[in-house]
């Protein structure tokens, strides 16, 4: 069967959902759309049947296109408030003949996660970093190896349980099942980094609409992750301010017009305001000179946070997220932070959109928990291979996630889909 997934990103500006079919590490796109999401703000959903509906709009018309129901999605958080820990579990192997199985993994996976947790904390994603046999050790998922013991070091991510909570409830309320989940930053990564960045170290910053997250990547590990309250709404307000229009006119100039190049035209006017009986024309320049000033002010609130792990070590550092959809961008970040900075797009075709780099790396995230999850847990199974073929047209391949009694109901059901996820049961 075709393993096709569908990831959900929610953000508080808008909503991704990406449709793909993963074959070996390639990834197919089917189907992909991103809408303005309503009920969200700064990460933090107060709509719940708000955000809801746009999760029932966005799959419906993916659904409609690709002539399937689809039925579950793997959903990217916030990385807002995420704490990191590590772990490790041991234990005997019970399989036939000593070989490694699903179940083992399973179990030890369980055993590292029994540490001290704080009570607002929900953990959302249990990673496993390393496994260690009797007489080896590797960083690949050890089924049908022979040992006696089976240890794995594991990294875990958890976030607050009223943000999760709040999320899980929107994707019951839109009649979805939940695949996995796990934060923007860690799914960002596997998408921005091959494994050897990962491994040596590597430093993402990821620019959202009203946030950006600062993520030190180390020994396969999350080490570090960081949140400065500035992003790409950060942007568009100053354009605002200055020009003293309305935040719709100025998001439509930064989107259409916005650059931070120097060899922009001086006459080219892109809009005109009335102060009394002046008038102030406006180009294209004096839009390049404004998105250069906020971006370095931007780049100095993230610089506070890339010094606080700064060793002397030349860390590779990526940007990525929508919030930093402007030419010249990297050219600001890099002579603000005084190291070589990339921005980084996805060349899937299809997918090219920098806002779409968390749930691409989220394709990646499912496909190395297949064995894990069921290679039957997918989100829409097409109706005929002709279909799927039709549909792979559109994209090619990449190489390389009362009100008293209500509540207690909706807590007990959003419970069930957390014991799903590696629950001590």
């Amino acid at each position: 069967m075709k393993q096709i997934y569908a990831v959900l990103d929610i953000g508080s500006a808008t909503i991704k959902l990406l449709v793909g079919e993963t074959v070996s590490a390639n990834i197919n796109i089917l189907f992909t759309k991103k809408m303005a999401s309503h009920g969200i703000r700064k990460g933090i959903i107060e709509d719940v049947d708000a955000v809801a509906a746009d999760i029932r709009k966005i799959v419906d018309e993916a659904s409609a296109e690709l002539g399937a129901p689809i039925n579950a999605v793997a959903l990217t958080l916030p990385s807002r408030g995420a704490h990191i820990y590590q772990g490790d579990g041991i234990t005997k192997v019970n399989s036939d003949n000593d070989r490694i199985g699903v179940d083992d993994i399973i179990r030890t996976l369980k055993l590292s996660r029994r540490f001290a947790l704080d009570k607002t904390e929900e953990i959302v994603s249990v990673v496993p970093v390393m496994y260690y046999l009797d007489t080896r050790r590797m960083d690949t998922i050890p089924l049908g190896m022979k040992t006696a013991s089976l240890k794995v070091e594991s990294m875990m991510i958890t976030l607050k349980k009223k943000l999760f909570y709040s999320y899980l409830m929107a994707i019951e309320k839109a009649g979805l099942d939940l695949l996995d989940v796990t934060i923007n930053a860690y799914s960002s990564a596997l998408e921005a980094f091959d494994a050897a960045c990962l491994q040596d170290g590597a430093i993402l910053i990821d620019v959202g609409f009203d946030a950006t997250s600062v993520a030190l990547f180390e020994g396969g590990y999350l080490k570090y992750l960081a949140q400065v309250p500035v992003g790409g709404y950060d942007l568009t307000k100053a354009v605002a301010l200055a020009w003293m229009i309305d935040m719709a006119t100025a998001e439509k100039y930064k989107v259409k017009y916005g650059t931070c190049e120097d060899a922009v035209g001086e006459e080219d006017v892109i809009h005109t305001t009335k102060y009394g009986n002046d008038i102030k024309n406006y180009t294209q320049y004096d839009l390049s000179s404004l998105m250069q000033k906020a971006v370095n002010e931007l780049m100095e609130v993230i610089k506070t946070k890339i010094d606080v792990i700064h060793d002397g070590r030349d860390y590779e550092i990526v940007i990525v997220g929508g919030g930093a959809e402007l030419p010249g961008f990297e050219r600001i970040a890099s002579a603000r932070l005084g190291t070589k900075v990339t921005c980084y797009r996805p060349q899937t075709i299809g997918g090219r959109d920098m806002a779409l780099t968390s749930c691409l790396g989220m394709m990646y995230y499912l496909d190395d928990r297949k064995e894990l999850n069921g290679e039957d847990r997918v989100s829409m199974i097409l109706p005929e291979l002709s279909n799927t073929i039709g549909v792979r047209l559109k994209g090619l391949t990449k190489n390389k996630e009362e009100k008293k009694k209500k509540e207690d109901d909706s807590d007990g059901r959003i419970k069930k889909i957390v014991n799903s996820f590696f629950t001590e049961e």
